[in-house]
């Protein structure tokens, strides 16, 4: 069964209000291929390139929860006219978008997709991994030592921390636009902390950012926000861990 959830949320400032949406879904190939009307011409015509059933899967996954998430905050009437393009370094890059300058954060893994949509002024970065033990080594040699010593402070796994250390690392690249195409060092955490539920964590460099984390079964998902941003994400936390456990994970 194809799970969905979309909604709004605030993201509340000191002198400003903003607001962003968010599409949460879980879907096989052929259910997404019911959806596929939402995709613009130029999407369609890229879609039929791909010969790989998986690719096909990840692309559906990433342009469907997109759009959806577009149209939640935009309530913008035909989704199939909006077209979001790969910037130079793969990010998303939403065009044709009539009513106001919106953008999406995307990211998707084996049958899950999440799109957050945003204004342009207020920047949103997001990221998804499953924690697989056999990559956690991997993983950890990517870290730094002072990001090593911060997964001990809190009680999770090894392998779900060095998981939501990534993430975290991977949606504050996302912000920047440049993907993991610059030295890794310099999206370093300098703090990770237990707040109920979720974990939270500021950067070593780019002290204007802070993330917020939330696992459930072996997913992890990192959203980074600006550090002066409170923003209200109980009810998509909710539906994540909806969407994840419902999934049959």
């Amino acid at each position: 069964m194809m799970l969905i959830h979309q909604g709004k949320f605030t993201l509340k400032r000191e002198n400003s209000m903003h607001a962003a949406a968010f599409c949460i879904l879980h879907a096989s190939l052929r259910q997404l291929t019911q959806h596929i009307h939402l995709l613009h011409p130029e999407e369609r015509s890229y879609y039929e390139t791909l010969k790989f059933d998986k690719r096909r899967e990840s692309y559906l996954l990433g342009r469907i929860s997109a759009k959806k998430a577009i149209g939640a905050l935009s309530v913008f009437e035909d989704l199939g006219k909006i077209a979001i393009e790969a910037g130079i370094f793969q990010f998303p890059v939403v065009k044709y978008a009539v009513t106001r300058n919106l953008q999406v954060s995307i990211t998707h893994c084996e049958g899950l997709g999440i799109a957050l949509s945003y204004p342009e002024v207020h920047p949103l970065g997001l990221d998804l991994e499953r924690t697989d033990k056999a990559n956690t080594e991997a993983i950890k040699e990517q870290l730094t030592p002072g990001e090593l010593a911060l997964m001990k402070t809190v009680p999770l796994p090894e392998d779900i921390a060095c998981t939501m250390v990534w993430t975290m690392k991977e949606a504050l690249s996302k912000v920047l636009r440049t993907g993991l195409t610059m030295d890794l060092k310099l999206l370093e955490i300098q703090s990770l902390v237990k707040e109920g539920d979720l974990y939270t964590s500021h950067f070593k460099h780019l002290i204007q950012y802070r993330a917020i984390s939330c696992y459930a079964g072996t997913h992890v998902c990192s959203i980074v926000v600006p550090g002066k941003t409170t923003p209200d994400l109980e009810e998509f936390w909710g539906y994540f861990r909806e969407t994840v456990l419902g999934s049959g994970e």
